[in-house]
């Protein structure tokens, strides 16, 4: 049984709105994280005091109330109108503070017990459209001893605002228990007013200067990270840990006169000692981390609680063997540059920079770093203390996140770590090497970087590489295959040089690149690799020796490789399950709309090559594929196939296949789906003046986003012919197609030549159900997109909003989730 519980006090009131608001950047960057993975617990900020002394727990819920009063951001809930989310302030919510009582419990299970609380507390999910995304629970340990587990949603939370609460908190329960007034500062703003502070500050020049420091600054910085000990999945994980060691009290005052000596602040040796550690761990030339800054340049800002932090990228170049004395000058520059520019928000700046997307990595970074004070300050509160303790990790957005706090015991060295990416004895490896990094520049800072040693399971491999880099680099002739098979992957993969250990994948590269690499290979080589190749030899020496030794060369595969990969959306309760074709991302609410029984998969084949033998294949064998992929057991209960456009034809032969297997299709739903051959048999003329009227259509619908800023003007110009083609003569880097985009127009044409013949059976299905976007005349309705006899004559239209992709956002997704939900039932 969960030991949470949030349950209002008294009876459910519908909250008055007192004031809605846009949202600020980092509001913004949460709730799209959020509705990429609802209920993100990485999205949680857990906070654990330790409370000392005389107190009572309705005085400390009193308290917490109060708080919740007067702050805005702590009654604040999301919600969505046409694409955008608003921020909106409510009049009162019904908090509660769980109580858990752990006094009874043995001493020797006790700790383990608050440590499991702790963990589930933290993790535990918030609603974005339920006001109040904050939560506290009181455990009592002994008669004066209790822990206060705090989680908050960091749309409304950072860490100076744990500082905030805690003073209030501490002085409302004081006050309450002396029968005074509480002695607060007034609170000249609140949290909406600086969301409309923030959105006319970034229509202004001010922010235009902003980006040119940021462009330059960035300008062809590779992505760094730390390679792993495992793999990546196809999309980014947060389970995550920390591991820590405290340093002993003479360390603080080490590190306060060192930094005294250098003239540079704590933060700025920080950065320096953990940008050489990763130099010397990684040998990379480039070491790029994020960092947070509080954000909260203005006085009135100080007493507030809410999300102010924004999301710093500091680039470190090593371009020689200088002395940690030298690199600790030069960190300073790029210190002082970073927050003379601090008021780039992080997703503009994704959106400047405009990196290659991977769902397996967050954008720009991999590594975080963070050096500060512990941000509640312990203190005495009439007949109480509140202590700062350690807290759990609700779940990582970073794949490692360096963290020193300082408390009055003396500084506190952590790591949070990606624990599906990395094993605990190498986090304990890195800690070593941060910690050596702090002896060498607090007691000789003279010496060079490379004085560094950094783990066995790291340099050896680097030794190593470069030991093969130069067989391969120097004693080679001048245009052999292994020079130009370098030069290739370092043109993919943006790196300045290769080496032979050096992985794919651990250098930044994806499904994607992978894709691009293996076409160039054969574009240039005469050989032929897969996918499947790569992902056995991903290292530039195995993946070399692979293709340059293979036998039969430049002949395809006897057999064609199942392109179809099976993402698990939700495990249901029951024996229901929906699997939806293609177009991963455009489905991923699907889940959260039918009813928990269901099971939600899809099966894609974004990351497939699509040239090696599949472009032979008709609908039949690709859905034979795919049913390959799904792996749909006969005892599973009734099932459902979605597809969109092209997709939905080749979920009617998907259906047809796994009725022929015996498996019970209770519904195919297909969305702007017409019948193969349907609109080649119409008159030209007919056919001319359908497209004409789709364009119009199209341009009106498109503007009418652009006018009401629901999509850049770039991306605008991308959705018609004639601007994209002027934008790609121009050069225009941003006009681009993504490679998201481009594997979905690959996949589309595979789809669409493989279907172009495709008949389908004349059995009437009455299973089926046709959905229609904006992007089809309401004549689709009464025409059933073209189907005939394929489909029911009472076939069920479902209208849904937006055009074609864009209709499957949250109503069409619930008009979606309604019709299958109702046929997978029975009804």
């Amino acid at each position: 049984m969960s030991t949470v519980d949030n349950s209002p006090s008294g009876p459910f009131v519908e909250p008055q709105i007192i004031g809605e608001f846009p949202c600020t950047q980092t509001q913004l960057r949460c709730w799209i994280l959020d509705q990429l993975n609802p209920g993100n617990p990485a999205l949680n900020v857990a906070v654990r005091w330790e409370i000392r002394g005389t107190f009572k727990a309705s005085t400390l819920e009193a308290a917490f109330r109060k708080a919740i009063q007067r702050h805005e951001i702590l009654r604040t809930r999301f919600i969505e109108r046409g694409g955008q989310p608003f921020q909106q302030a409510v009049s009162d919510v019904n908090f509660k503070m769980s109580v858990i009582d752990l006094r009874g419990m043995p001493l020797e299970q006790r700790q383990a017990r608050i440590l499991s609380i702790g963990e589930e507390t933290a993790q535990a999910p918030f609603h974005l459209d339920t006001p109040g995304l904050f939560r506290v629970t009181l455990l009592m340990a002994e008669n004066e001893r209790g822990f206060l587990l705090i989680t908050a949603h960091q749309s409304c939370f950072d860490g100076w605002s744990i500082r905030v609460l805690g003073r209030e908190v501490g002085e409302i329960a004081a006050a309450i228990d002396a029968g005074r007034a509480p002695v607060l500062p007034e609170l000249p703003l609140q949290y909406g007013d600086y969301a409309l502070w923030q959105q006319e500050y970034l229509q202004s020049y001010g922010f235009e200067t902003e980006k040119a420091f940021w462009r330059e600054t960035l300008l062809g910085a590779p992505y760094f990270e730390v390679s792993p000990d495992r793999p990546r999945g196809q999309v980014k994980t947060n389970r995550g840990d920390i591991l820590a060691i405290p340093q002993p009290p003479a360390f603080t005052d080490r590190m306060d006169a060192a930094a005294r000596a250098h003239r540079v602040s704590q933060y700025s040796f920080g950065a320096a000692v953990l940008s050489a550690a990763l130099h010397r761990l990684t040998q990379a030339q480039t070491v790029l981390f994020g960092s947070q800054i509080a954000g909260r340049e203005h006085s009135d800002l100080e007493d507030m609680i809410g999300v102010f932090i924004n999301n710093l990228v500091l680039r470190f170049d090593f371009r020689s063997d200088v002395s940690f004395a030298e690199h600790i000058r030069s960190v300073s520059g790029t210190i002082e540059g970073a927050l003379n520019h601090q008021r780039m928000p992080f997703n503009k700046l994704v959106e400047l920079v405009n990196p290659v997307r991977d769902p397996a990595r967050n954008p720009l970074i991999s590594v975080n770093f963070n050096l500060q004070k512990a941000f509640l300050e312990d203190h005495r509160y009439g007949g109480f203390e509140l202590i700062s303790s350690p807290s759990q990790s609700p779940g990582v957005i970073y794949d490692l996140s360096f963290i020193m706090i300082g408390r009055p015991t003396g500084w506190r060295m952590s790591i949070e770590y990606n624990a599906d990416l990395f094993d605990a004895s190498t986090i304990e490896s890195l800690l070593e090497l941060w910690r050596n990094a702090y002896e060498i520049a607090l007691d000789h800072p003279e010496a060079p970087l490379s004085s560094l040693v950094a783990p066995n399971r790291h340099m050896a491999a680097a030794a190593k590489a470069a030991q093969l880099d130069g067989a391969i680099t120097n004693k080679s002739p001048p245009d052999t295959r292994m020079e130009a098979l370098a030069e290739l992957w370092k043109e993919i993969l943006q790196v300045p040089q290769i080496r032979p250990d050096d992985d794919f994948f651990a250098l930044g590269g994806h499904s994607l690149l992978a894709l691009r690499l293996l076409s160039e290979t054969r574009a240039r080589f005469d050989a032929a690799p897969t996918l499947q190749l790569l992902f056995k030899q991903p290292t530039f020496a195995g993946f070399a020796a692979a293709i340059f030794n293979t036998e039969e060369i430049g002949k395809p595969p006897e057999k064609v490789v199942n392109p179809w990969e099976l993402i698990v959306c939700k495990h249901g309760a029951g024996t229901g399950a929906v699997y939806t074709l293609n177009h991963p991302f455009l489905y991923y609410r699907l889940a959260n709309e039918l009813p928990d029984a269901i099971s939600v998969y899809n099966v894609n084949m974004f990351h497939a090559d699509l040239k090696n033998g599949l472009d032979r294949l008709k609908i039949e064998d690709i859905a034979r594929l795919a049913i390959d992929a799904m792996q749909v057991d006969k005892v599973a209960g009734r099932v459902a196939v979605v597809g969109l456009c092209v997709n939905g034809v080749l979920a009617m032969e998907v259906t047809r296949q796994l009725r022929e297997r015996g498996i019970d299709v209770g519904v195919t739903a297909i969305i702007d789906a017409w019948a193969p051959g349907y609109f080649a048999s119409l008159p030209k003329r007919e056919q001319a003046r359908w497209n004409r009227e789709r364009r119009r259509k199209r341009l009106a619908y498109y503007t009418g986003k652009l006018l009401s800023r629901r999509i850049r003007l770039i991306d605008y110009l991308k959705q018609f012919h004639l601007s994209q083609s002027l934008l790609t003569r121009f050069g225009v880097k941003a006009g681009r197609y993504s490679p998201e985009e481009e594997a979905n127009g690959a996949v589309t044409k595979l789809l669409m030549t493989a279907a172009r013949h495709y008949k389908p059976p004349q059995i009437k299905d009455p299973s089926v159900v046709l959905l229609r976007s904006s992007a089809n005349h309401p004549r689709a309705r009464q025409l059933l997109f073209g189907w005939g006899d394929a489909i029911a004559s009472d076939c069920s239209v479902v209208d849904v909003d937006g055009w074609h992709e864009d209709s499957l956002t949250n109503s069409g997704i619930r008009g979606l989730a309604s019709s299958l939900s109702g046929k997978l039932s029975g009804s």
